[in-house]
């Protein structure tokens, strides 16, 4: 057991120098080498757990999911639920340090996953439970009263998540508009849009 303990843990020490070498470096620029350094370990080392650097990378993308799941996980499932989709859409922006070379990385992940198959195809499972998770919180606000009857919770759920990433990408490279007060605010002001006054409109 421990030592399956000490074998994902060397993995996740990798992930970690991937996502800040690739965030300083960029993708293209990125090689064993550098990760291994940045890891504090050898490149035989790297090479042990990933055959190949496609292989780290789609580690690397998968691990920022698993972090972004986590922080899903630890909203509190409380009602109301126009609280909740608020506090769920939030762990999703850069507002902090460690969210912001998420993003930086991931915008090089979407860029590889256009040509790699394998990394489309996470992508793709990412997204889709991102948004399955916001469908059903959406229906169930409906069914509360809190959103009209009439409400498509999945066609809102695509239009919140693609809001979401909106604000996460010109955060990261438009700035100025964009600061982490601006797109929290936008964001809030979105969820008050969808929810209005009380549930009714």
């Amino acid at each position: 057991m421990a030592r399956t303990a000490d074998h994902d843990e060397r993995r996740r020490q990798v992930a970690e120098a991937l996502l800040r070498t690739v965030a300083r470096r960029g993708l293209a620029r990125t090689t064993l080498v550098d990760v291994a350094e940045e890891a504090g370990v050898s490149v035989g080392l790297v090479q042990r757990y990933f055959r190949s650097k496609a292989d780290l990378l789609r580690f690397g993308v998968e691990h920022i999911y698993e972090r972004s799941t986590a922080r899903l996980a630890e909203v509190e499932l409380a009602p109301p639920i126009r609280d909740l989709m608020l506090k769920a859409a939030e762990t999703l922006l850069p507002l902090d340090g460690e969210r912001r070379t998420e993003l930086a990385v991931w915008l090089e992940f979407i860029a590889a996953s256009l040509t790699d198959p394998e990394m489309a195809r996470i992508h793709r499972e990412a997204t889709r439970r991102v948004i399955d998770g916001m469908a059903d919180g959406l229906d169930g606000a409906r069914e509360r009263g809190e959103l009209p009857a009439g409400l498509d919770p999945r066609a809102e759920a695509v239009a919140l998540a693609a809001f979401v990433d909106g604000l996460a990408l010109h955060h990261l490279a438009t700035g100025e508009d964009f600061g982490a007060e601006a797109i929290r605010a936008a964001l809030t002001g979105y969820i008050d849009r969808l929810f209005g006054t009380g549930g009714n409109r």
